[in-house]
């Protein structure tokens, strides 16, 4: 039988999981709601900047998630 789902192998592998699962759970309508109030910050809603700082993370962790694999794969050759 196969196996569903493949988890990681590494401590880094399992701290990027980690990073990416909290990236997801910033992202989902309970926290939305904590931060969806009627406050400015650098002259945006808070809600915009929180959804910035979701994109960033986001692109942050699926940059070093890149960066961590070809490092691997280089330590293979």
């Amino acid at each position: 039988m196969q196996r569903l789902v493949v988890l990681p192998t590494s401590r880094t592998g399992w701290a990027l999981t980690i990073a990416f699962v909290a990236v997801v759970v910033a992202g989902i309508w309970p926290v939305i709601d904590l931060v969806n109030r009627a406050v400015l910050f650098l002259g945006l809603p808070l809600l915009v900047v929180w959804s910035y700082v979701l994109i960033f993370a986001c692109f942050a962790v699926m940059l070093i998630a890149n960066r961590v694999i070809e490092w691997q794969e280089g330590e293979d050759d």
